[in-house]
């Protein structure tokens, strides 16, 4: 068997290498993108004695055919994170992730040989603020004005101005994105949906909630929550919560979702679906920095701000039971656990620099996209 994993260097990549039984060919094709891969713009030595690297943007792809020519599995993890980013850095995330994968595509279309699968690394940020209910029925309503925001009503409303409660998100719910990261995860499954279908190849798209673990990039500020959390506290660092703390996130252990994707790629089934993968449980942003800091036994120095990001969604958590009717029982690791061996890890790790930290919420300042609630 032969894979090829697009990103196959990055955070995703990592865990899913180390779980491909040795008998497969693995080829990676990254371009080590210097937000992600701070320290080193070479691919790691476990990397390179397991896989045939190769150091390309997937916009390039079609210059290495013959590397990927028998490949029979794809797994497209290459992409731009981080919705806020996203929000002014519009350009970079459309050519990244829509023609990146277009690209993809155009070198899949030139093999002699087709790939029998194709797994997708989507997101949950193509749901956007998700689906609601108001007792009795489904909405999908318009989600939070820059209005409410402002006045520091936090919750999605109704058109009655009622408070909606959230639903978990189903892969049937409609897909209507608040930022443009999420569009262009969107348009990653739509292109790829539209050709697959046309070549009979199966497509396996998963929607990613909020992942994290060990080997996740401390040095990227505009990704990874509990690494921000994580180097406030152990450092005694003052910490800033956004909102007024309840926003509520999916967090699902890396070892977890690696899993997912092996499942994924080894299943000798016909298998054409969209697959959420998360934890299944809602946790607050404060529970997250209360549970770092008791595993750190150090005490949180953390206020809420009332400040907000243009584009975040109030609530997300994913619905499993697709998950189950496919694979069995999904049993995640459970945060605390999780956060653990996160924590094991990290205290090895050299800690983010506050200031880099602080010139991306500097950024979204001046972009307008970082606000304070009026007072």
């Amino acid at each position: 068997m032969k894979i090829l994993i697009t990103g196959g260097a990055g955070f995703i990549g990592k865990w899913l290498i180390e779980k491909i039984p040795p008998e497969v060919e693995i080829v990676v094709i990254d371009s080590l993108d210097k937000q992600v891969h701070r320290k080193s713009q070479d691919f790691a030595p476990e990397l390179i004695a397991r896989a045939k690297c190769i150091k390309a943007d997937v916009q390039e792809i079609a210059d290495y055919r013959e590397s990927v020519e028998g490949t029979d599995v794809i797994v497209h993890l290459a992409a731009q994170t981080g919705t806020g980013q996203s929000m002014y850095e519009i350009s970079r995330y459309v050519q990244d992730n829509a023609n990146g994968t277009a690209k993809l595509l155009e070198l899949i279309s030139a093999l002699d040989r087709k790939p029998r699968r194709i797994v997708l690394s989507s997101s949950r940020a193509v749901y956007g603020d998700g689906a609601y209910t108001n007792g009795q029925n489904v909405l999908y309503p318009k989600g939070r004005s820059l209005e409410n925001l402002q006045r520091g009503i936090w919750e999605v409303c109704g058109s009655e101005g009622e408070i909606l409660t959230p639903l978990p998100m189903q892969e049937t719910h409609l897909t209507k994105p608040t930022s443009v990261y999420g569009l262009t995860k969107l348009w990653q499954e739509q292109l790829l949906e539209n050709y697959c279908e046309s070549q009979a190849i199966d497509l396996v798209t998963l929607r990613f909630q909020n992942v994290y673990g060990p080997k996740q990039e401390l040095g990227n500020p505009y990704t990874g929550i509990i690494g921000i959390f994580t180097n406030a506290i152990s450092q005694g660092s003052p910490l800033e919560i956004f909102e007024d703390g309840l926003v509520t996130r999916d967090f699902v252990f890396i070892g977890d979702v690696a899993d997912a994707v092996i499942k994924c790629v080894a299943d000798t089934r016909p298998l054409t679906t969209t697959i959420n993968v998360g934890s299944g449980r809602a946790v607050t942003l404060i529970e997250v920095v209360e549970t770092i800091a008791q595993l750190l036994h150090k005490k949180a120095d953390f206020s809420v701000s009332g400040r907000f990001r243009v584009g975040d969604v109030r609530h997300a958590v994913a619905d499993m039971n697709h998950y189950e009717t496919i694979f069995g029982k999904w049993q995640p690791t459970s945060l605390k656990a999780g956060l653990a061996q996160y924590l094991e890890w990290y205290l090895h790790q050299e800690p983010l620099n506050p200031s880099t930290l602080q010139a991306s919420l500097k950024e979204m300042e001046q972009k307008g996209l970082l606000l304070a609630k009026h007072t």
